[in-house]
């Protein structure tokens, strides 16, 4: 375990020139590709990850549509600090949100996720990727947490920001619905939840598609993308990326 730790680096930044074709085109063994049946198995996204990292594909393909930099303008202006993010997998994320000064807890049920989150070291080449060096701060912090998004006592904020990233929308409705909740729980008064879902299957010119985003509508939540003043209270944040 420790040398593949030792070699993520290795993994990942081989994968689009070495493993991509191999991977998508000849490998047999598509299966590694889908998400665990049982969404609630620590064990099962632990062999997820495993199979991930083994196929060569490390935490930059997962953090693709990953571009900070409207999020951490939003936070700096509104002076925001906590972040929480729900169901974390191997993004570099949270220490991508700390290099730019923001405290951050990466909350996940699977440890191998958060080892190879932990064990990544993004250089600058890779967090120009996701923002602008001049947005680099001191006193940023990274926590790993390994926990259930659904256990209320762990790490329950207040957070300033609350991110999920195509966590939620892989439940069903009624299990989806307790997964924003439980977000929503660990949320500050004037908090922002950044909600991130993906629809591979969109072709213009039909509608976006926001699964997530209904139900904070139906919450009455104000939908706001930093661009304008943000509105007093809690704001969702909606991100639908495609392809």
């Amino acid at each position: 375990m420790a040398s593949t730790f030792l070699n993520l680096r290795r993994f990942v930044g081989n994968w689009v020139r070495d493993r991509m074709a191999d991977v998508l085109v000849f490998d047999d063994d598509l299966p590694w590709m889908s998400l665990p049946e049982d969404l609630l198995d620590p064990n099962a996204w632990d062999r997820y990850w495993n199979d991930q990292i083994w196929h060569g594909l490390g935490p930059p393909i997962f953090d693709m549509f990953c571009n900070e930099r409207p999020l951490i303008k939003a936070m700096s202006e509104h002076a925001m600090k906590r972040v929480l993010c729900a169901g974390n997998g191997i993004s570099l994320e949270p220490r991508v949100l700390a290099a730019a000064g923001f405290d951050v807890v990466a909350l996940d049920f699977s440890p191998r996720a958060l080892a190879i989150a932990r064990a990544f070291l993004p250089n600058d080449m890779i967090l120009r990727g996701y923002f602008d060096m001049s947005m680099l701060r001191r006193g940023g912090h990274v926590e790993y947490v390994v926990g259930d998004i659904l256990d209320p006592a762990k790490s329950p904020g207040p957070f300033d920001v609350v991110i999920e990233r195509r966590t939620a929308q892989n439940y069903p409705a009624p299990e989806q619905d307790r997964v924003l909740a439980a977000l929503v729980a660990r949320l500050s008064p004037q908090g922002i939840l950044f909600t991130h879902c993906h629809d591979g299957s969109w072709r213009p010119p039909a509608k976006r598609r926001h699964p997530t985003g209904d139900w904070c509508r139906a919450q009455g939540w104000p939908i706001w993308n930093g661009k304008e003043p943000k509105p007093d209270g809690r704001v969702a944040w909606l991100y639908t990326s495609t392809g």
